[in-house]
């Protein structure tokens, strides 16, 4: 594969994700324009919609284009050498977690408690660190890959609370809040459902469910999030 046209692609790569960050930052710090009513702010906000979604279409089209043009680096010159450094590569992109990854473990739901009692109300709703404790109990029990609501955990990843939702790397959730992990599936089981933290929610009917599964997959992390992750769930202040 011609080596100036593989430096075009990951040019263009590199220029796309500039696009959609600057886009996402312009939409969310922009101040609206005097006099705008609510139904022309709603018809520029489907319009910045649409203008994302091709956007993240072609951002994928050249992540395609960038994987196949690794595949057929080996394929093509048939090294040793070039094959056995695309090996490590495709090893460190696994443990990075730039790799979707399978196989058994468990999903545990959460779900804020739907009646509130005589307890603080911040008792009765999930917060980011019920979430954290969590997921470091599936880490300190051999969790090989994790996933909060499609969005894979990698070591820096710390879910945020954000008034009613959750921020998972930049992007918001409202609950349910899916916990996903790859592991042996009774340890993980067993050490969810015996954590303190889990019993107290539960006394206050935060939902917890725990489950074991033969087949999980855990899609790899993303380094751009969509414009609906980024407004899902906000609040309206009147």
């Amino acid at each position: 594969m011609n080596r100036g046209i593989r430096a075009i692609t990951f040019l263009l790569f590199f220029i796309f994700g500039l696009l959609i960050n600057l886009q996402f930052k312009g939409i969310i710090l922009a101040e609206p324009k005097n006099g705008a009513s609510a139904k022309e702010l709603a018809a520029q906000l489907e319009l910045e919609k649409s203008e994302n979604a091709k956007l993240m279409e072609q951002l994928a089209n050249l992540e395609a284009e960038r994987d196949m043009l690794w595949r057929n680096i080996g394929d093509t010159l048939n090294n040793q050498q070039i094959n056995e450094l695309l090996k490590m590569k495709d090893y460190e992109y696994l443990r990075a977690g730039l790799t979707a990854v399978s196989g058994k473990g468990v999903v545990i739901t959460m779900e804020d408690a739907p009646a509130k009692g005589e307890l603080d109300i911040n008792e009765y709703i999930i917060h980011d660190n019920n979430i954290n404790d969590i997921l470091d109990e599936l880490k300190a029990n051999g969790a090989q890959a994790i996933s909060v609501n499609g969005e894979r955990v990698m070591l820096n990843t710390r879910p945020v609370c954000a008034g009613p939702t959750i921020i998972v790397n930049e992007s918001r959730y409202p609950p349910p809040y899916v916990i996903e992990a790859i592991g042996d599936p009774d340890i993980l089981y067993d050490a969810i459902e015996n954590m303190p933290q889990v019993a107290f929610m539960r006394l206050t009917n935060i939902r917890i469910d725990v489950e074991k599964q033969e087949e999980i997959v855990i899609n790899r992390f993303r380094m751009y999030s969509t414009l609906e992750n980024l407004l899902k769930g906000l609040e309206v202040v009147k």
